[in-house]
């Protein structure tokens, strides 16, 4: 009989639903994409320049003694940030290696500059917060923020930590 309406089988409806939900997941994997992740290097490259200079602000009030290894440590955190700020763009797709310039910093007094020991202060919190992070990443990002856990750690404990000579 033309027309007429054939009875719906158990095959049938599992084979409807089974092409619905395959339909669904292609549809929703087409739909708006998600939301970009922060990225995990950012803290790090914060720490970076605060600890430059802070660094090089502190070199400024120094001692002729201190002075040079303050400067030291401000730019091998300079190159931290350096570092940082291009693996965050080779992560993100950007091909140009420039690193970005840091933030100037302001203030509406004019406050002391901080001291040696504010430095190794501020570099032993980055050594520990690369260090932290190191352990939960692999591969190239992993190898650079425990060289920088490293540096950080050895400015604290070799230069800084030594004393002034008496005369």
């Amino acid at each position: 009989m033309p027309g007429a309406v054939r009875p719906i089988s158990r095959r049938r409806v599992l084979i409807a639903a089974a092409a619905l939900s395959a339909i669904g997941a292609a549809a929703s994997a087409c739909g708006s994409p998600a939301p970009p992740q922060p990225e995990e290097l950012e803290p790090q490259l914060d720490l970076a320049r605060r600890d430059s200079q802070m660094a090089s602000a502190a070199a400024t009030a120094a001692g002729p003694f201190y002075a040079p290894l303050l400067n030291v440590v401000a730019d091998e955190r300079a190159a931290h940030a350096k570092a940082l700020s291009q693996e965050i763009a080779r992560a993100a797709g950007e091909t140009t290696t420039s690193s970005q310039a840091a933030a100037p910093t302001t203030s509406g007094s004019a406050a002391p500059p901080p001291s040696r020991t504010d430095v190794m202060a501020a570099l032993r919190e980055s050594a520990d917060s690369a260090a932290k992070l190191a352990a939960n990443l692999s591969g190239y990002r992993a190898g650079l923020l425990g060289s920088i856990a490293a540096s950080c750690t050895a400015s604290v404990t070799v230069p800084l930590a030594m004393k002034e000579p008496t005369r």
